[in-house]
């Protein structure tokens, strides 16, 4: 009997369920980052969450009377704000018609939702701890992206997969196909799962989980000494042993430049673990 095809769906009823929580919008940057949250939550068995929105700076500055635009031909003509929410309302159809088409390829469950405000923050505004929210720093400010880190690894203590432009996005996981579905594909060869370890505590369960998502995946695992070294010495580390992803303990990190400066220079995703874990347990099963 063939499965029914995966469709937009939200959750319900008490149980917490892991999400990957990606913004999006028409970019070919944004599409690169869907997808590879796309293998990660077939990876993991989770929902994959799709935001888009509408950002509240240009809506703003869109009313004010002195605002203009200038087209593509050359012309020049008033901001309108209504004409700007049109076109974000078009943008924002495109984008979830972009997430169902890369959900269903995946062979997972998707939803879409729609906000108003800061693009990374609003991100970050409703994380929960079983969310990874994946952030692309292409684009935005270190100080920003190590803002939204902060609110959603330490206050929220949701994971978060960040990816700089040029990072390694499509060689960090292969597409997972369609038999193999709740299993976690292994990235290209030679691209291991690495850890920074400071020999801390929660460093060593962040290096005890990546080590078991390592062997999940069929990839090698590799262990970076953190002690005495700086985050710049780690990333050199990481790009110099073509790591495909870095996992971090987001505690680990300074200020809040740090996150978006080691993204990167890694020249990987980064995933930050916003909270202590252990291994990782095989897929489960959904029911019904």
């Amino acid at each position: 009997m063939m499965a029914a095809a995966p469709k937009e769906s939200e959750q319900n009823g008490d149980a917490p369920e892991a999400r990957i929580v990606v913004g999006l919008d028409t970019s070919l940057v944004t599409r690169d980052a869907l997808a590879l949250a796309a293998r990660l939550a077939a990876s993991v068995d989770a929902r994959l969450k799709g935001i888009f929105v509408e950002d509240e700076n240009l809506l703003h500055l869109a009313s004010l009377p002195f605002a203009r635009e200038i087209s593509f031909s050359g012309e020049i003509r008033e901001l309108d704000a209504e004409r700007m929410l049109r076109a974000m309302k078009a943008q924002a159809e495109s984008a979830r018609r972009m997430l169902a088409r890369i959900a269903s390829e995946a062979h997972i469950d998707w939803s879409f939702d729609v906000r108003r405000g800061r693009p990374l923050a609003a991100l970050a505004e409703h994380a929960v701890e079983d969310d990874t929210l994946v952030i692309r720093a292409a684009g935005t400010g270190s100080r920003e992206v190590g803002r939204t880190v902060r609110a959603a690894t330490r206050e929220a203590h949701a994971d978060v997969l960040l990816v700089a432009r040029g990072a390694g996005m499509k060689s960090a996981l292969v597409p997972p196909a369609p038999s193999m579905r709740g299993t976690l594909q292994s990235p290209l060869p030679g691209r291991p799962v690495a850890a920074i370890d400071d020999g801390s505590s929660p460093g060593e369960a962040c290096s005890a989980f990546a080590e078991t998502l390592a062997a999940r995946i069929g990839a090698p695992f590799m262990r970076l000494a953190a002690r005495g070294l700086s985050p710049a010495d780690l990333a050199t580390a990481s790009r110099q042993g073509g790591v495909g992803i870095l996992v971090v303990d987001a505690g680990w990190l300074g200020n809040d430049d740090d996150a978006a400066r080691l993204s990167a220079a890694a020249g990987c995703p980064v995933l930050l673990l916003g909270k202590e874990r252990g291994p990782v347990e095989g897929p489960q099963k959904r029911g019904g």
